[in-house]
Formats: structure tokens, C-alpha cells, sequence
């Protein structure tokens, strides 16, 4: 009998909690910034991420890069940018993210303007 009050008291304090269904649990969004290093495609970017950590066992800082393919619907990055991207539903077989924005754009390259033996400039 005194184990059946007891048993009855400690549901009482510690009451359960419903499980949530599938379909309620909060969506996260994975971001990440990398460097574009590739623009060959039209509408898709290959963009540069990396990661640096420390190795668990060698407790050395360990350098990781990966390259995503990367939707880009109006063509506005060029290589060198700084940009943010997210992951998305699948676009194409190697394509599940998608650009979020441009951080920094690279600098412009300056051309080279050469002088032949004539002292004419071409570019």
C-alpha cells in the first residue's frame, strides 16, 4: 500500500511530457561563408569553405577545406568574393545550396598594358 502512494506521489511530481509530433520541430538553418572559386556555370558557383579545428587525438589545429556547388539565379558573383550560402532542397544531382548573399566582393583586377618596340600600347 505505501509503495503504491509513493508511486502515485512521484508521478504527480514528475509529470511527462507529451513527445511533440514530427511535424512540429524547429527547422535549423544551416549557413555557412566560404570564398567563390569557380563562376564557369551558368547560374551555379563553386565555392570554397573552410574549417578549422583541432584534431581530437593529435591536438593539433587542422585545416579542412570543401567545395560546394552553389545556386546562383543572377549570375552576380565573380571569383575571389566572400559569400554566404544555405542549405536548400536538392536543385540538382551535386547542387543543395543556394547563395544568400555577397559579404565582400574581390578586388578588380588592374590590366596589364604592354609597349612594343614601336611605342604602341596594347592591352
Amino acid at each position: 500500500m505505501e509503495k503504491e502512494n509513493q508511486n502515485q506521489n512521484q508521478s504527480l511530481q514528475h509529470p511527462q511530457q507529451a513527445p511533440q509530433p514530427p511535424g512540429k520541430r524547429k527547422k535549423v538553418e544551416q549557413v555557412l561563408f566560404g570564398e567563390v572559386v569557380s563562376t564557369k556555370a551558368n547560374k551555379t558557383i563553386a565555392v570554397s569553405v573552410e574549417r578549422i579545428f583541432q584534431h581530437p587525438a593529435y591536438k593539433k589545429i587542422v585545416r579542412k577545406k570543401k567545395r560546394y556547388l552553389v545556386h546562383d539565379e543572377h549570375n552576380r558573383c565573380k571569383p575571389g568574393d566572400t559569400v554566404r550560402i544555405i542549405l536548400v532542397r536538392p536543385i540538382s544531382k551535386r547542387k543543395h545550396w543556394m547563395l544568400l548573399d555577397v559579404v565582400s566582393s574581390a578586388p578588380e583586377k588592374e590590366k596589364e598594358i604592354e609597349i612594343n618596340d614601336n611605342n604602341e600600347v596594347t592591352p
